[in-house]
């Protein structure tokens, strides 16, 4: 089987549109519709991801180094990194929807099947773009299904609030990102994101337009982001949503925005006329998203707020590493988006499972929860210490390489690192306080509770992957490397080999013990 580098996210696209199709006509087959969706839906996700690790492989096509004038897409090992992350995260929250909408018909809970596949759709097709208005028509495709998801609960007036205030918000970075688009093609005749460069190169008489078009660019990926200082829509967007819907928009449709983030900012600008100091950009957004985060989710008594402002520091975290540029900031940035995937997305689904049977999202609530379930207050500590970086969970790697990248930076980005270190003591505090909460203080009730068995195997797998990364994370390290290697044209860099040269030792010490 060997399928073209341009037709590989489209045959992706069309297996899931497909099963997405199937899906709205199950639901007219009645009660057990959501069943069939629910098993659509997750052999759909797992195809996908097996397909492309094939294809990485080589076994079903080739890596596209460098994508032509004509190319829509990119099917690189950005691309894979990328699409795998979000592809867990819809797999993750697919195994949940039914026992999470057990209240609602059917009919219903087999249509947000079908809107998670399409939003997943979207959210492939952008990781895999390299082309402007590709980007733009699979932005649209991402979010206006995810609209609808965040909204989802009708009856309730936070979430209508919600998707109202989402919608808006996105609304208006879309027409900001359409408008840098525009200049673009205004300054090179060119969307395509590599063809751009070489357009761009001759341009210096029209660097003021450049500078305007980037910065409309900055201004509509920092909404998407809901980097400092477009962060303000995020706490009441994802405590009004849905809780497992806030696990994919904080998670699916943020990781994937980071794809065009990257190819955008870094090919299309940095090698062209127009040329900022990124260094310097990211490395002031890096410091005001982990900050604000950090320190705005201490003074929250909402688990979901503080699980939304946690994740307004994580994008923070990430930058790190295009702040420190070179493979091995890179790296760590793709390591961490991995490992954020899985850790955000498990914290919002055990804390959606509590949500669900206290009827509330309030901290005191989730008192003694501890006592009353066994796998989702265990998988939401998990995810929490993974967020804020122990040792040996998959989180604590990711930082590392993101903190090693910023002091070895040839920038000087050691008071970089040193503000990142602080802002993770910061972030423990308030992750420790929800464990706190679950295992230390005395609710008000001590009955047990039933986990039911769509959230138990999406828990178990997200943290069997927490920690199985933290205890041997050597391949997701060097797929990031290569993913790395791949965006940077660079063959054995020496920073990434050193790092790796930590890793096994610091693997052996622990194995000798």
């Amino acid at each position: 089987m060997n399928i073209s580098s341009n037709e590989f996210p489209i045959y992706i696209a069309a297996v899931l549109a497909a099963i997405a199709l199937i899906i709205i006509l199950v639901s007219l087959s009645g009660k057990r519709s959501k069943y069939i969706a629910m098993a659509l839906s997750t052999a759909g996700f797992v195809f996908a991801i097996a397909l492309i690790i094939l294809q990485a492989l080589g076994y079903v096509g080739t890596v596209q180094t460098n994508p032509g004038a004509s190319s829509l897409f990119a099917v690189d090992w950005v691309s894979y990194i990328f699409g795998i992350a979000v592809l867990i995260v819809s797999l993750l929250v697919g195994l949940t929807a039914v026992d999470y909408f057990s209240d609602l018909i059917g009919t219903d809970v087999t249509t947000f099947y079908a809107l998670l596949v399409f939003t997943t759709i979207g959210t492939l097709l952008l990781v895999f773009s390299a082309n402007l208005l590709m980007m733009f028509v699979a932005w649209e495709m991402m979010s206006i299904p995810s609209y609808v998801l965040t909204g989802f609960k009708k009856k309730d007036p936070r979430s209508n609030e919600a998707a109202v205030k989402y919608f808006v918000i996105s609304a208006f970075s879309s027409a900001v990102l359409l408008y840098g688009i525009s200049l673009i093609y205004l300054l090179t005749g060119n969307l395509s994101i590599y063809e751009v460069v070489k357009a761009g190169t001759g341009l210096g008489g029209t660097a003021p337009i450049g500078f305007l078009a980037l910065t409309f660019f900055v201004a509509g990926f920092g909404i998407k982001l809901a980097a400092v200082p477009f962060h303000m829509w995020i706490p009441d967007a994802y405590q009004g949503a849905p809780t497992i819907v806030s696990a994919l928009l904080s998670t699916a449709t943020k990781g994937a925005t980071f794809a065009p983030v990257i190819r955008v900012l870094f090919v299309t600008f940095s090698y062209s006329a127009f040329q900022p100091d990124w260094t310097l950009t990211f490395a002031v957004l890096s410091v005001l998203s982990m900050t604000l985060g950090n320190f705005a989710a201490l003074t929250q008594k909402s688990v979901t707020r503080i699980l939304a402002y946690s994740s307004i520091g994580q994008a923070g975290y990430i930058m790190i590493g295009l702040a420190a540029g070179g493979q091995l900031g890179l790296t760590g940035s793709f390591f961490h988006i991995l490992n954020y995937a899985t850790m955000q997305s498990c914290a919002f689904l055990a804390a959606a499972l509590i949500i669900k049977n206290v009827g509330s999202d309030d901290l005191d609530s989730f008192n003694g929860i501890g006592k009353r379930f066994a796998v989702a207050p265990l998988a939401l500590t998990l995810s929490l210490l993974a967020l804020g970086g122990f040792p040996p969970l998959n989180g604590f790697w990711s930082k590392f390489v993101l903190f090693l990248s910023a002091f070895q930076s040839s920038s000087n980005l050691s008071w970089l690192a040193i503000v990142a270190i602080i802002n993770s003591f910061v972030s423990i505090a308030f992750y420790v306080r929800i464990v706190k909460h679950m295992y230390l203080d005395e609710g008000n009730a001590s009955t047990k509770l039933v986990e039911t068995n769509g959230f138990k195997l999406s828990l178990v797998l997200a943290s069997a992957i927490i920690v199985a990364t933290g205890i041997y994370p050597g391949p997701l390290i060097q797929f990031a490397s290569v993913a790395a290697q791949s965006f940077l044209s660079e063959i054995h860099s020496a920073p990434t080999t050193q790092v790796i040269r930590y890793f096994s030792l610091l693997i052996r010490i622990l194995l000798r013990q």
